[in-house]
């Protein structure tokens, strides 16, 4: 892009309007230029809300490290979607540091539900991409796994649900294996259809059985969920088709 374009929107992200600002932010990100990068870091600390939300997602766009103490900072931030959105971000740094921060958010009890769900959920997303330290560094994995476990008991449902969404990116492990089982009958809709997925995911035998039984579930998604799976279990139908 010009120059001059990529300078208009720097200014933009100066103006008196609070939606322009948020506006420019998000233009920056789009483009993904490095020169916007400085830029969208200052707007982290900007006094408004929707500029410092867009601001925290536009960061993990960009995906720099020297992104990581800001972030870190939005953590605690007033604003709940804020820290959100920082939480997201931080899973798209490189930096180990990253993880080490998602972990310890994810297991403090002292923060907001949707902010641990957060965390969790960009360590799953961190963990599907092929090649990347949760995919493949056994000392990671195995830090994260009790983190993880740990939370198919929280009181918040998406948060239990994001936890067993997150395991199932993981590779085959007998006690995960066990908790998503034990999930299978969770009282919230999502954590159960995750734990279906990712005993599919870890192709074990032993979860037909339990699978089994909720192909007569009175919710009518689940129970095609768990018929398609034991097809998927069975060799009558691909993963790709869950």
């Amino acid at each position: 892009m010009p120059a001059q374009n990529i300078e208009a929107l720097i200014e933009f992200t100066k103006d008196e309007d609070a939606h322009a600002r948020a506006m420019a932010v998000a233009g920056l990100a789009k483009l993904d230029d490095p020169r916007g990068f400085a830029p969208v870091v200052v707007t982290l600390f900007d006094p408004a809300d929707e500029v410092r939300t867009v601001a925290a997602t536009a960061l993990g766009v960009f995906g720099d490290e020297r992104a990581f103490e800001p972030l870190v900072q939005a953590l605690d931030d007033p604003c709940t979607q804020v820290a959100v959105n920082a939480a997201w971000a931080l899973g798209h740094l490189a930096t180990s540091r990253a993880l080490d921060v998602l972990l310890e958010v994810a297991a403090d009890g002292s923060k907001a539900y949707a902010i641990r769900t957060a965390a969790v959920t960009a360590l799953g997303e961190r963990a599907e991409i092929d090649g990347s330290d949760l995919a493949t560094d056994d000392d990671k994995i195995a830090r994260l796994r009790p983190v993880l476990l740990e939370l198919f008991t929280a009181t918040d449902g998406e948060l239990r649900a994001s936890a067993v969404w997150t395991a199932g990116h993981l590779p085959r492990e007998s006690q995960t294996v066990e908790a998503c089982v034990r999930m299978l009958s969770d009282g919230y809709e999502w954590a159960v259809r995750y734990a279906i997925e990712a005993l599919v995911y870890f192709d074990d035998p032993s979860a037909a059985e339990p699978i089994s039984r909720l192909t007569s579930h009175q919710n009518a998604e689940i129970a095609e969920l768990a018929t398609q799976a034991l097809e998927v279990l069975e060799g009558k139908r691909s993963l790709d088709d869950l």
